[in-house]
């Protein structure tokens, strides 16, 4: 079974538990909220690539906010819960938008495309010069802990995703013409643990070669060779 199929099949039949799961790790998505919402303002439009239910969506700033995902079960749950929200049905490999985004986020899905050059380069459809896109991914060296997570029931079990290096995705950003120009490295304990998470995440995740053991990956990339007059304000 190809990868899309194999994933389609795993969120389609996760789509009305994910909710609840959503809420259930709040902490870890909470923080992916926070790191976004750093860099985005109140009067700027965002796009959120693989939105799921749309939770992390509805926490992000900005005027105008759209999110797509290739489930059909994701995206009628995400527009019953935030019914001011704009959600459509789509690929992220076929974008079929007739417009610009000053941000676009991917948040922990570019593991699960076939092919991740194919989805950047449908990226430039929705960007204009100015665009800020913010992919957030799993450090690599994480995969045997989310495994052992998963086998005692603390993490749902997923599809083989790809695991993919920063190299690899500034290679990939590169090819798709963007250009990553900033990286960050965050949380080493996704789960909150009065006082601990605070001491890890906070202070321990910023130290030198520890920095290199945390969760979550992101990195900061612009479009290049796009004519545009529009951007950011």
């Amino acid at each position: 079974m190809k990868q899309y199929q194999r994933f389609y099949n795993y969120y389609e039949g996760i789509a009305q538990d994910y909710p609840r799961y959503w809420k259930r790790y709040r902490y870890y998505w909470k923080d992916i909220v926070n790191y976004c919402n750093f860099y985005i303002n109140e009067n700027n439009s965002v796009l959120e690539i693989g939105c799921g239910t749309g939770e992390t969506l509805n926490l992000l700033k900005g005027k105008n906010k759209v999110g797509i995902d290739f489930s059909p079960g994701m995206i009628d749950i995400a527009k019953v819960q935030f019914p001011t929200l704009e959600f459509h049905r789509m690929d992220a490999e076929n974008l079929e938008l007739d417009r610009k985004f000053d941000v676009i986020i991917l948040s922990n899905v570019v593991g699960c495309f076939e092919n991740v050059l194919d989805v950047f380069e449908q990226l430039k459809k929705v960007s204009h010069t100015n665009t800020r896109v913010i992919i957030a991914y799993y450090n690599y060296l994480w995969e045997p802990i989310l495994k052992l997570g998963e086998w005692l029931g603390l993490k749902k079990r997923t599809p083989q995703q790809n695991w993919l290096s920063k190299q690899d995705l500034e290679n990939l950003l590169y090819l798709g013409d963007f250009e990553a120009f900033r990286t960050t490295r965050k949380v080493l304990i996704p789960v909150r643990i009065p006082l601990i998470s605070t001491l890890f995440n906070k202070y321990l995740a910023k130290l030198p070669v520890i920095n290199h053991l945390c969760l979550t990956n992101y990195i900061n990339a612009r479009p290049v060779n796009i004519q545009s007059k529009e951007s950011i304000n």
